[in-house]
């Protein structure tokens, strides 16, 4: 029968209560210390969220002209492009990949909404009127030739990261519909312009 040294019995009890102290230890015993856990950029589920964009804090209501009731939404992301911040709120799923491509809007499926939130330059705490920002939804599956864009109406923000997280609330009123409600967007680096 192997013997332990003291000091590797220390190193091994101390190397298991960081790893429990922090999170991440997931099997049992030592062994279970290379078993997974959350990395450190968070937990799984929260790196799922980050690619996916998808979050609870995403909740629209309200009439979008022809094409009905908003649905929830599914993604929702923030890039920067020209000089101003878009966000974009969509039905269906959507990833920061799929948003790379120029004119994306045209490889969502027929039917899903996209809303657009717009505003000149980086974002900032605060509100911004309709116009001069902008709130414009399209249909999935055409151009953005089909966009509708809001009368009235403003968007603020709560948290406005350079570069990062947005969060806040929007009002906006169409010829044929109202929106409103709250949005959490992460940042696309690459995002282009649907």
């Amino acid at each position: 029968m192997a013997t332990l040294s003291s000091h590797s019995v220390l190193f091994a009890l101390a190397t298991l209560s960081y790893a429990c102290s922090a999170g991440t230890a997931t099997g049992v015993g030592i062994a279970g210390l290379d078993a997974g856990g959350p990395d450190a950029g968070g937990s799984a589920s929260a790196n799922a969220d980050r690619d996916s964009g998808s979050s609870p804090a995403n909740k629209l209501t309200g009439t979008l002209g022809t094409l009905g009731a908003t649905l929830p939404t599914a993604s929702a992301f923030v890039i920067s492009n020209s000089g101003e911040t878009l966000i974009y709120m969509s039905s269906t799923p959507i990833n920061c990949k799929s948003i790379t491509t120029s004119r994306w809007l045209g490889s969502t499926p027929k039917g899903a909404q996209v809303v657009e939130l717009i505003v000149k330059g980086a974002p900032t705490l605060g509100t911004v009127n309709i116009p001069p920002g902008e709130v414009n939804y399209a249909e999935g599956g055409k151009s953005s030739a089909y966009e509708v864009n809001a009368k009235a109406g403003s968007i603020t923000f709560t948290k406005a990261e350079l570069n990062g997280i947005v969060e806040g609330t929007v009002t906006a009123s169409y010829e044929s519909g109202n929106v409103s409600g709250s949005f959490h967007a992460e940042f696309c680096a690459d995002g282009q312009g649907y």
